[in-house]
C-alpha cells in the first residue's frame, strides 16, 4: 500500500508516518518507481503500535528495541513504569518544595536552593544525615539509644506536604549542627558512665513526672514552695532515689533535658505520621521544673 492509504488506514497523518519511516521504526517495503514508499500488510499493526508507544511516551530508539526484537514489550512496559514512578515521585516533592516556600512567605533565592538541595536528595542520602549524626553521637559502640534513633528515623514519604518538607529541613539542619551534636554526645557519654537509672524518658518516671510536676509547672507553681515540696515528696515515694540525692537527680535532669531532642521527635512524628502524643515542650515543662523544685528544696532532703 502507498503512503496515503496506510495514512488513510491508521489514522495517522502522512508527515508522522513518514518521519516513522525516516527513523527506521516503520521501514517500507520499498519504493515505485516514481520514489513513493510501499509498505505491507503489517504496517498498518507496527504503525499503530509506534503511535501507542510513543503517546505513553516511549522514545523511538526504544520502540525499535521491541520491534527489532532487542527486548519484549512487557520488559520494555515495566522499565517505563520504573522511570514514569521515579519523574513522579520528584515531581510531587517538587510541588511540596514549592508549596512549603510559599507558605514560608520568603522571596529570597537561597531559601528556595537550600530547600531544593536538601529535599531532592535520594532516600539513602537523607538516611546518610541520620547516620552520620548517630555516628558523631554514640561511634561505634551499641547503644540502645542509638538503636531507638535509628529505628525511628524519619522518612519522608513520596508524595509529602508542605508540613513535612517543612519539618524534614529542619531535622536536616538540626542533625548537622555542631552545637546539637556535641550536646548530644556529651549526653550520650553521661548516660554510659552513670548507667540508665534514674532515665527521665523512661516510662514510668516520665509519666509520674508529667501527671504530678506537669500541672505544677503550667501552674507557675514556684519551684520553692511547700506545695512545690510535696510534689517532690510523692515523687520521691514512687521511686528508689533517696532525699539526699536530690541535686544528684537535679544535675542529671538538667543534663538530659534539651528542648531540641523534643523537637526533633515532634518533627519525626511529623514526617512519619504518626499520631500526635504529649507535646514535648509540655513534658520538657514539667521535667525542669520538677528539677528546680528538686535543687531548691535540697536541704530539706538532705537533713
Amino acid at each position: 500500500m502507498m503512503i496515503g492509504q496506510l495514512a488513510a488506514r491508521t489514522g495517522l497523518p502522512v508527515r508522522t508516518l513518514r518521519f516513522y519511516a525516516d527513523a527506521g521504526v516503520l521501514p517500507a517495503l520499498g519504493r515505485t518507481p516514481a520514489g513513493y514508499r510501499q509498505f505491507g500488510p503489517d504496517a498498518v499493526a507496527r504503525a499503530r503500535l509506534v503511535r501507542t508507544l510513543r503517546e505513553l511516551g516511549i522514545g523511538l530508539d526504544d520502540i525499535r528495541r521491541v520491534l527489532d526484537a532487542e527486548t519484549s514489550l512487557p520488559a520494555l512496559v515495566a522499565e517505563h513504569v520504573r522511570a514514569l514512578d521515579a519523574q513522579i515521585r520528584l515531581l510531587r516533592l517538587r510541588r511540596a518544595v514549592l508549596r512549603a516556600f510559599g507558605s514560608t512567605h520568603s522571596t529570597g533565592f537561597e531559601e528556595l536552593a537550600r530547600m531544593t538541595d536538601l529535599t531532592t536528595l535520594t532516600a539513602e542520602q537523607r538516611r546518610r544525615i541520620v547516620d552520620d549524626y548517630l555516628d558523631a553521637v554514640f561511634g561505634d559502640a551499641p547503644d540502645p539509644v542509638a538503636d531507638r534513633l535509628s529505628m525511628g528515623a524519619p522518612e519522608l514519604p513520596d508524595d509529602p506536604t508542605p508540613e513535612q518538607v517543612a519539618a524534614w529541613l529542619e531535622i536536616a539542619e538540626l542533625l548537622r549542627d555542631p552545637d546539637f551534636i556535641a550536646t548530644s554526645r556529651r549526653m550520650a557519654q553521661r548516660a554510659r558512665a552513670e548507667g540508665p537509672q534514674p532515665d527521665v524518658g523512661q516510662f514510668d518516671v516520665g509519666k509520674a513526672v508529667g501527671a504530678f510536676a506537669g500541672p505544677a509547672a503550667r501552674a507557675a507553681v514556684d519551684p520553692a514552695s511547700a506545695e512545690a515540696l510535696a510534689v517532690v515528696e510523692r515523687l520521691e515515694a514512687l521511686g528508689p532515689t533517696p532525699p539526699e540525692d536530690r541535686r544528684q537527680v537535679a544535675d542529671r535532669i538538667e543534663a538530659f533535658t534539651d528542648r531540641r531532642v523534643g523537637r526533633y521527635w515532634t518533627l519525626v512524628g511529623i514526617i512519619n505520621g504518626w499520631a500526635p502524643g504529649q507535646a514535648p515542650d509540655d513534658i520538657i515543662d514539667a521535667w525542669e521544673w520538677y528539677a528546680q523544685a528538686l535543687r531548691a528544696h535540697a536541704a530539706q532532703g538532705s537533713a
